[in-house]
């Protein structure tokens, strides 16, 4: 398994997951269904990676899959990692999944599918929490049961009605009435207010198709795509009475105004607001052109989105607790469907269990690709190979993604006795057992391969605004296990951090950096090497120097020649930083004993939370503590200290705020095909997502900042359309 791991390091598209970051996860790129990238392909077809596509048919989907190695099976093989259909599974089908095995629908999802349903959970919300704290819905009722009331408020307010079948999409079955006359009594149908006052783009009724996927029920875990579409009627709005049995005017369907004569389609994929389907963020841009406050509508959507799920939540979550035998067999894509009246409040019209995939115009395919990659990055494909190291992979799987036995006595992996160290330790500083411990790291590595998903739930706004009405708490999920998800998620942010504290995530930041070198000085054995990585090698020694200055110990420190190969270099480096590393521990470890009580020791994280981060953390999630801690002591003195020496000449004002700049090592990927990257690119990044102090640091000043490049997958982050 060793050796399988490391000759795999640097295959393309390929992410590591776990502890010990050892299981192999599939990343997937749009581009490959139009390049159809070789070196792509062969990475899935290197696993025997399988799907199968059942009572449906996206042939969005098999492209992304095929184009990414994955073979199909038929549709009753039991041989697959993915199962893309178009229904919910028996009950006796979902307890049959394998660990390996994922299914894009969870069981009772029903309960936000059917119209009816979907209305009676919100019904009950507006019950239990407040009318208006859940009025996401207009004036609802399900005939012929409440047909009476529904006659009642008609009497009241005799404006237009829209009926719609409980179980049915795409407009189908949807008309308009004036009269309870009109509506039939021999089917159950839903009977719903009709928003008489839509807000209108140049004259036409618009809706947005919005994409949700959620990742886990237990506990909710709710990602909102950045990118959705929105979606015109082909004739102007008027409100008349006249026009009630125009469709084109009212419904704004695609599929039934696709049969319109005036419907426009735009063949120009970089073209977002022309024709009668727009995308989301051009939507937006209008809106906003328009005075609009579109920060506030998305908001006001979120908000939408998140207390329909709740909604739900807990008939689903109860039903995946009884047939589902593993926690991430299922995963779900929702449409949501969003009509916006014209004082900029959505209101949910349905919601889709299988939103369609189709891709009738070359916008439909560049979001929809891009969708639909991200999201199976997101939830991620745990590889499966054949043969002999099938049956190795396949242990490491389980033991990680199932904590119910104990490993045996004869497993002599010291990474298996590493990542059960790490559960203890979990276990003994957070009071949650190995298994829970495992929801917590799925649900950072799901964030990590968010791509262009925003995860809206939970968030600490979000956790605040609705845990009272977190049910699903008290029967399903034990509280303590969310409130530690909760820390766990939220401690990239603390809300202050010690002087302590800074230097343990320091010194836990600059060992990862030594054990990427050492495996790179491994996996080099090339004697020739680029200019790049001599420069690279030229930061770290520029890094150590300066650091290493700072000791109160002297440290001996010799520049390896450049006339050794790269993998000779990096060995030196590698050693000659875990020096240092363990002389800065002597230090901090004085510290500690020097002090009775640290200052402020009460405002900062809980020691036992920031020792269980500083064990699972990444070099991405200590680079945000250390910048965090930075810009809110405006200085970064605090992690290398200074050296008492009085021979030392004393340094003016302005160098003692350059040796303050950011010394962070920041990584660069060997393999990323969507753009190329250099220092400068590399620095304005960080400074785009708030990486630099502004009042400390420059963008330009390319010398606080030591670049190392390691074949890890980077991504930028995508930004809100807003």
């Amino acid at each position: 398994i060793r050796s399988h791991t490391c000759c795999d390091r640097k295959l393309p598209c390929v992410a590591w997951s776990g502890v010990s970051k050892r299981i192999p996860v599939l990343l997937f790129c749009a581009e490959a269904i139009v390049s159809k990238d070789v070196a792509i392909r062969s990475v899935g077809e290197k696993y025997n990676l399988a799907f199968k596509i059942v009572r449906t048919e996206s042939r969005l989907v098999r492209g992304i899959l095929v184009n990414h190695g994955f073979h199909e099976v038929h549709p009753n093989s039991n041989d697959f990692n993915l199962m893309w259909t178009g229904s919910h599974l028996k009950p006796y089908l979902l307890r049959s999944l394998q660990d390996f095995q994922k299914v894009n629908h969870f069981p009772r999802s029903f309960e936000l599918k059917r119209k009816d349903r979907l209305y009676k959970n919100i019904q009950r919300m507006q019950q239990t929490h407040g009318f208006q704290n859940f009025h996401i819905v207009p004036q609802t009722f399900v005939l012929p049961a409440e047909y009476q009331e529904f006659s009642s408020s008609f009497s009241k307010d005799k404006g237009a009605w829209i009926i719609k079948p409980v179980a049915s999409s795409r407009g189908r079955g949807i008309y308009l009435v004036s009269s309870p006359s009109q509506i039939p009594l021999d089917e159950n149908i839903l009977v719903s207010r009709y928003i008489s006052n839509p807000l209108l783009i140049d004259g036409f009724k618009f809706d947005v198709r919005l994409y949700v996927l959620v990742t886990s029920y237990d506990p909710l875990l709710i990602y909102l795509y950045e990118e959705g579409l929105a979606r015109f009627a082909t004739v102007k709005y008027d409100h008349a009475t006249a026009n009630i049995k125009n469709q084109f005017m009212h419904l704004t369907n695609y599929s039934v105004n696709k049969k319109s004569s005036d419907y426009v389609s735009c063949d120009d994929p970089e073209v977002e607001d022309y024709g009668n389907k727009w995308s989301m963020s051009a939507m937006l841009r209008y809106l906003r052109q328009e005075g609009k406050d579109t920060t506030l509508l998305m908001g006001q959507i979120e908000d939408l989105i998140v207390k329909a799920l709740l909604s739900a939540e807990i008939h689903i979550a109860t039903a995946c607790k009884m047939f589902v035998p593993h926690r991430c067999n299922c995963f779900e894509l929702y449409g949501f469907d969003v009509l916006i009246d014209s004082n900029l409040k959505p209101w949910l019209l349905e919601v889709n269990l299988s939103p369609s995939l189709a891709c009738d115009a070359p916008l439909d395919l560049k979001i929809k690709a891009s969708m639909i990659s991200d999201m199976f990055s997101l939830v991620g494909k745990f590889p499966f190979p054949t043969g002999s190291e099938s049956q190795s992979v396949s242990v490491l799987i389980h033991s990680s993604s199932q904590c119910q036995r104990p490993p045996s006595s004869n497993s002599a992996d010291p990474e298996a006795q590493r990542e059960k160290a790490g559960a203890k330790l979990a276990e003994s500083t957070l009071s949650l057992t190995a298994e829970e411990m495992k929801v917590l790291r799925r649900a950072q590595e799901e964030y990590d391969r968010r791509g262009g998903f925003v995860r809206i739930f939970p968030t600490p706004d979000t956790w605040e605004l609705y845990s009272v009405a977190f049910i699903i708490l008290f029967c399903v999920v034990p509280s303590a296990l969310f409130c530690s998800l909760i820390s766990w998620l939220f401690v990239l942010v603390p809300p202050s951090c010690s002087k302590v504290q800074a230097r343990m995530a320091f010194s836990s930041y600059l060992h990862r950096v030594q054990l990427r070198l050492l495996a790179e000085s491994r996996a080099n054995m090339g004697p020739a090497w680029t200019q790049k990585e001599h420069d690279q090698m030229e930061l770290v020694v520029r890094f150590l120097k300066r650091a290493s200055s700072n000791l109160r110990q002297d440290m001996c420190l010799e520049e390896p020649s450049r006339l050794l190969c790269l993998s000779d270099r990096q060995r030196i480096l590698s050693h000659q930083l875990g020096n240092f590393i363990q002389l800065y521990n002597q230090e901090t470890k004085q510290m500690v004993e020097s002090l009775d009580k640290i200052p402020d020791e009460d405002r900062c994280i809980n020691s036992n939370v920031f020792q269980e981060f500083i064990l699972e953390a990444s070099e991405s999630d200590l680079e945000e503590v250390l910048t965090f801690y930075t810009q809110k002591n405006k200085s970064a003195s605090v992690f290398l200290g200074t050296k008492c020496d009085s021979s030392r000449v004393k340094r003016t004002s302005d160098e003692n705020r350059e040796s303050e700049r950011h010394f962070f090592i920041f990584y660069m990927p060997s393999h990323q095909p969507r753009m190329k990257y250099d220092t400068a690119h590399v620095i304005k990044e960080c400074f785009n997502n708030r990486w630099w102090s502004e009042r400390n640091s420059s963008p330009k000043n390319e010398k606080s900042v030591i670049i190392y490049s390691p074949p890890c997958h980077y991504k930028p982050i995508k930004r809100n359309p807003n």
